[in-house]
């Protein structure tokens, strides 16, 4: 059976729940994309914007708890930049699996995706096309929209900030509706 490594990078989620309008439950996510394979490991890189606040502490405990192999980092202000963690642990951990399911949109992934891909390692990519970089898109064997699996990963309830639905007015306007600091640095997601 081929292994499979998840490498989640939680602004990156938090930004396309944002534009989406629901929540990722990643519980279901941890639980769902392994189906038919044997799951290597779960890497979620999470900014951090204060270590004394009690719900990011919480958000990271219960990822921990799920499966998660956790990467976080304070960040102030500035965008989290997880992509040289995550092509480190890409390329380190490339013997070990045989197929990654990366979600990201970064464009600095290029290189790393390509390195693994020489090593007969297949690469998948999860995200929404408005949040992706061409690049990173082209780079991979497969993009897999994040918007077709809401039945499957949606987070019910749980006290978790709701956001607006902007898909309508996306579609309404004819175009991509632009969200203000999408590229920010996103807060962990709360409890």
């Amino acid at each position: 059976m081929d292994r499979l490594a998840l490498f989640i990078d939680g602004s990156f989620v938090y930004n396309c729940a944002k534009r989406m309008g629901w929540n990722v439950d990643h519980r279901k996510v941890i639980e769902h994309f392994p189906s038919g394979y044997a799951l290597f490991n779960a890497f979620y890189y999470a900014p951090i914007t204060d270590w004394n606040d009690e719900r990011q502490q919480k958000f990271l405990d219960a990822l921990i708890f799920m499966g998660y192999s956790v990467r976080s980092r304070e960040v102030r202000g500035e965008a989290p930049n997880f992509e040289a963690q995550i092509a480190t642990d890409l390329l380190i951990t490339a013997p070990r699996w045989d197929v990654a399911l990366l979600a990201t949109g970064a464009s600095q992934l290029v290189p790393a995706v390509e390195a693994v891909r020489t090593m007969g390692k297949e690469v998948h990519l999860l995200g929404i096309p408005e949040l992706v970089d061409l690049d990173i898109r082209s780079a991979t064997d497969r993009f897999i929209d994040l918007k077709s699996y809401r039945e499957l990963l949606e987070r019910e309830g749980g006290g978790r900030r709701v956001f607006p639905d902007v898909s309508h007015e996306a579609s309404s306007e004819g175009g991509e509706a632009e969200t203000a600091g999408d590229e920010e640095a996103a807060p962990a997601e709360g409890d």
